[in-house]
């Protein structure tokens, strides 16, 4: 048999994943994409490397998803960010999320900021919006998050 060769301290995987923009009506094109990332996440536990996954932020698609319901936008609400959370849960790793601005409009859902932060806290089982992980020897994941949206004063969107 072969010998298990032990990982270094400083040796760790973490796949980065760009504004998703989520789309519930074309979830198989994002379970296509994790499949790419999926092997080498496994096969860096199955050496005893530590493996994240940290989500950029901008997790739903910024407008309705269901046109002929509701002009309700997608981003930022309830259904989001369980979305959201049940997507990054499945790469088979912990994950961490960093908030975008999109990820505090769900403005037909919550009335303020806060609100929407409270709720994308909640679901994503985060404690605040920032996060720090030492990932390896010498080497911290750091997170920052948007925490204002609708009352940032100089913020502009789309």
């Amino acid at each position: 048999e072969e010998a298990c060769e032990l990982p270094e301290d400083d040796e760790f995987t973490v796949a980065i994943l760009g504004d998703l923009h989520l789309d519930p009506r074309k979830m198989e094109d994002y379970y296509a994409g994790r499949e790419h990332f999926k092997p080498i996440l496994e096969d860096a536990t199955a050496r005893g490397v530590n493996a994240a996954l940290v989500s950029l932020g901008d997790l739903g698609e910024s407008k309705s998803v269901r046109p002929e319901e509701t002009a309700e936008l997608f981003a930022g609400t309830s259904e989001c960010h369980e979305l959201a959370a049940d997507f990054l849960g499945s790469f088979g790793v912990p994950y961490e999320v960093i908030g975008g601005n999109h990820d505090l409009e769900g403005i037909d859902e919550f009335s303020t900021d806060e609100e929407n932060l409270e709720a994308f806290l909640r679901i994503h089982n985060k404690p605040t919006p920032q996060f720090s992980r030492l990932i390896a020897d010498k080497t911290m994941l750091v997170g920052l998050c948007s925490t204002v949206f609708r009352s940032a004063k100089y913020t502009s969107h789309e």
